[in-house]
């Protein structure tokens, strides 16, 4: 009855703003590290006028939640709709790069149930994470990645030539590779302006009948922060704030942050200090912007088109960043930081327009939503949750947390209520309970700023209860996990 209802309110919605009997293109753009750090967020160090034409024009969710803070399991949780438990899927490898499709072929994927609904779908950038696989021929009719490489400038190169030279006499360089870059060129040098413009082609050129869906995958402001000098020259270094919380949390275990220190495969962590700190955050923040830039032209792409009024525009974030915050320049933890990422949805004439909604939701939501508002069938797979209660009610509970995971001390789970963050690591067999971490998580900071388990047992004998009551029931996959 509850899914005939909803079925009901999507075709209502939508009768709203197709005509009769058409099928709304979609716009699927996927944004690497992005922390929701906008204007629409209530931010104001970015500049990023596109994206918040889109929050402005759109619904903008902002306890969005990916469902591992690592690349290739969130963008595999979010295409599939199943959690990492669920498609049984917890990293990737470069050294190990396979098609995640092989070992489970019986999974629909967002894309796929489109195509299967008479959609075209091509994709460029990085959508899934490659070394998972790209899953061409059953989510999309045509893929390209598109990748230019890491560095074009001669700066870059000098600095690449320098660090081979003192490996190979045996000595450690400061730096290995350069962790940010600019150089004066165009948009198209590097890999995200390139696909960019044939995205735009793309638009241009579509005479196909089918409605298309079309994905663009944006790699920064993922390391290395490279981008054209026009955006960082956006930006006074000397204005760029320092992490506010710059140390450990009181109450942090051994186990909260990860052992995976991304950024000391690009320079030594000695020779970060406050200038360094700043001058790295200049350069995240001049990633945004350039990205910002080629959503403004691929907007303005669909506008000239004129689809601009038949195309859900979807935009999302893979997991956050830590940028110094708690000491760390990494992600893969399940802190608010790493966990936390940007969601918009715009739908055909402005719909909700500047609506903000605050319920904790998670990425394995987005394809049951795109299904209900499209009028497919979502995939039996799907674990997420249709938003459209939330569209009709912002106080609607949707469910009673969103949910993170990542393998830590056997595997940490966290679950994100409106008012707490709870953390619990568990035995992967047993799941009984190794460690436990609570946090009451302030609106105006969405930090933890202390463990506070000691203070609140009642709270966290409840939480407990919660996590492990879903854990009983949830799907887990059975059988081998996807290797990495």
């Amino acid at each position: 009855m509850k899914k005939f209802l909803l079925k009901a309110i999507a075709v209502s919605f939508t009768s709203s703003l197709f005509a009769q009997n058409d099928k709304p293109n979609v716009l699927f753009i996927a944004i690497d590290d992005m922390r929701p750090e906008l204007n629409c967020y209530g931010e104001s160090q970015i500049i990023s006028p596109n994206m918040d034409r889109l929050a402005n024009e759109g619904i903008t969710f902002t306890r969005a939640y990916c469902q591992q803070a690592l690349c290739g399991p969130s963008r595999l949780s979010l295409m599939t709709g199943m959690h990492p438990d669920g498609i049984g899927n917890y990293g990737m490898n470069s050294s190990n790069k396979i098609e995640w499709r092989d070992y489970r072929p019986g999974v629909t994927s967002l894309p796929e149930q489109f195509r299967n609904n008479g959609y075209y779908a091509e994709g460029f950038g990085k959508i899934y994470d490659n070394r998972l696989g790209i899953d061409e021929g059953y989510s999309w009719d045509k893929f390209t990645q598109g990748w230019k490489g890491a560095y074009s400038s001669p700066r870059a190169q000098e600095i690449l030539a320098t660090a081979d030279s003192l490996i190979a006499i045996g000595e450690e360089p400061d730096i290995i590779r350069p962790a940010v870059d600019f150089w004066d060129t165009t948009d198209e040098t590097y890999t995200d302006g390139s696909n960019t413009k044939l995205a735009v082609e793309f638009l241009q050129n579509y005479i196909k009948d089918e409605p298309f869906f079309l994905a663009v995958g944006f790699s920064k402001p993922h390391l290395p922060f490279v981008a054209p000098k026009k955006y960082w020259d956006l930006y006074d270094r000397n204005s760029i704030k320092l992490p506010q919380y710059a140390n450990v949390a009181p109450g942090f275990t051994e186990y909260t942050l990860s052992p995976y220190k991304e950024i000391e495969s690009y320079i030594s962590r000695s020779i970060i200090d406050e200038d360094k700190t700043k001058e790295l955050r200049h350069g995240y923040y001049a990633c945004i912007s350039y990205v910002d830039a080629q959503i403004g032209k691929i907007l303005q792409a669909l506008e000239d088109k004129g689809e601009l009024q038949n195309t859900i525009i979807v935009l999302w974030g893979d997991h956050g960043f830590k940028l110094g915050d708690f000491g760390e320049w990494a992600k893969a933890t399940n802190l608010e930081i790493d966990t936390r990422v940007p969601f918009i949805i715009r739908f055909p004439k402005k719909s909700m327009a500047g609506t903000k909604i605050a319920t904790p939701i998670e990425l394995t939501d987005i394809m049951p939503t795109l299904c209900d508002f499209a009028n497919i069938e979502t995939p039996s797979n799907a674990e997420g949750k249709s938003l459209l209660p939330l569209l009709c009610d912002q106080n609607a509970e949707l469910r009673p947390f969103a949910l993170t995971q990542y393998p830590r001390n056997g595997m940490a789970y966290s679950i994100r209520t409106q008012k707490w963050r709870y953390t619990e690591y568990v035995d992967k067999n047993t799941f009984e309970t190794r460690e436990q971490e609570l946090y009451l998580i302030r609106d105006e900071i969405l930090m933890e700023e202390e463990n506070v388990e000691d203070l609140y047992p009642e709270e966290v004998a409840r939480l407990s209860k919660m996590l492990h009551d879903y854990l009983e029931t949830a799907p887990r996959w059975d059988g081998p996990a996807i290797p990495y």
